[in-house]
């Protein structure tokens, strides 16, 4: 069955759609990426960078207090929360995509051969 999908917002001259759900998170090639159930949407297998996720701060907060064990949050998500607060827009930033404890994603469960 085919959905017909929501047209996305413009916000800062970029669109964007709402995100419903986070569901998981990652390190992929050193940057935090999540999984998320877009609002309208089908299910979507795909992982976005953090950095796409700048406008839901509160989202990523809520996920990462519910699974602390998860990668992340971002580095710079309390510029995030303050910015989105304010309704300012932040410029991108080098360190939206990194994760605020680094090395967690770098431990490995099993020894290396």
């Amino acid at each position: 069955q085919e959905y017909e999908r929501p047209n996305p917002e413009i916000v800062n001259d970029e669109e964007e759609w709402e995100v419903e759900n986070i569901l998981s998170s990652r390190i992929h090639y050193g940057k935090l990426q999540y999984m998320v159930q877009w609002r309208s949407w089908d299910p979507d297998p795909e992982y976005y960078n953090a950095d796409n996720f700048i406008n839901a701060p509160f989202k990523i907060r809520d996920f990462h207090e519910q699974n602390p064990n998860c990668e992340g949050p971002p580095a710079r998500l309390k510029n995030w929360e303050k910015a989105f607060a304010k309704a300012e827009f932040l410029k991108p930033n080098k360190d939206d995509n990194k994760p605020a404890h680094p090395l967690k994603g770098l431990v490995t469960s099993h020894p290396r051969k």
